[in-house]
C-alpha cells in the first residue's frame, strides 16, 4: 500500500524556517508543486486499489504530513472544506492559513463547481470553514478518467453555463480556470459574497492509465 512507500522516500522532510508573512502561502504551493506528482507516482506504481475520494484524501494527507516540518496538515473527513493547514507550532482553535477542497473527475454531478456540494461555489458563498478570512487556498482534482485538457474544457464549460445563466452569485470569466505558469496546473480568481476575492490554485492528479 502508498503506507509503505514513506519510509522509502528518498526526499527529506520539507522545512520553511521562519518566513514572511507573504512568503508562506508560496512556500506551501512550492512544496505542493513538489511532492504532489511524488505521491502522484506513487499511486500509479502500486496499482492502488483506492478509488473513493475520502480514501485517496487519508493517504495523501499521510504522505503530505510525513515531508513537511513546519506546517500541519489534518484530512476532514466528511467535515467541510478536506484539507487544512495551519502553522505549528499547535495552538488551539488557531485559523488554518491554507485550505484544499478535493473532488473526483469524473463524477456523476458537476461536484467541482456547483452544487451543494460545488467546490467552487462553497469558497464563493463562504460557507462555514471554507476560509471567509483567507484570499488564497487551492482545489485538488483527482483525475480518474479523461485528461487533465478534457476536464478542463469541460469544467469551463459549466461556468460558462454558470455566467449565462441569472444567479444570485456572480459568475464571470475570472471564474473560469486558466493555465498556471508558477505552481499548480490552473488557477482562477472568484468573488464572494462579502469578502474580497480568492484566488484557487488547481493541482490536478491523474490516478489512471
Amino acid at each position: 500500500m502508498i503506507k509503505s512507500q514513506l519510509n522509502n522516500s528518498v526526499q527529506p522532510s520539507v522545512e520553511f524556517p521562519s518566513l514572511p508573512k507573504e512568503q508562506t502561502i508560496k512556500a506551501i504551493l512550492k512544496f505542493l508543486k513538489i511532492y504532489l506528482p511524488q505521491f502522484n507516482k506513487i499511486f500509479l506504481s502500486e496499482n492502488s486499489p483506492i478509488h473513493k475520494e475520502d480514501d485517496i484524501s487519508r493517504e495523501l494527507s499521510l504522505f503530505l504530513q510525513y515531508n513537511i516540518e513546519s506546517f500541519l496538515i489534518r484530512f476532514e473527513a466528511k467535515e467541510g472544506v478536506d484539507f487544512v493547514i495551519k502553522i505549528k507550532p499547535y495552538i488551539m482553535n488557531a485559523k488554518p492559513i491554507f485550505l484544499i477542497e478535493a473532488k473526483r473527475l469524473p463524477t456523476h454531478s458537476r461536484d467541482y463547481v456547483q452544487g451543494n456540494n460545488g467546490g467552487i461555489e462553497r469558497f464563493k458563498r463562504e460557507l462555514p470553514g471554507y476560509g471567509k478570512h483567507l484570499l488564497q487556498s487551492a482545489m485538488l482534482g483527482y483525475i480518474q478518467g479523461k485528461s487533465k485538457d478534457y476536464w478542463l474544457k469541460r469544467i469551463n464549460g459549466w461556468i460558462d453555463e454558470k455566467i449565462t445563466n441569472e444567479s444570485e452569485l456572480n459568475w464571470d470569466t475570472s471564474d473560469k480556470l486558466k493555465k498556471d505558469k508558477e505552481f499548480a496546473d490552473f488557477i482562477s480568481k472568484h468573488s464572494r459574497i462579502t469578502e474580497p476575492p480568492i484566488t484557487l490554485h488547481h493541482f490536478w492528479l491523474v490516478l489512471h492509465k
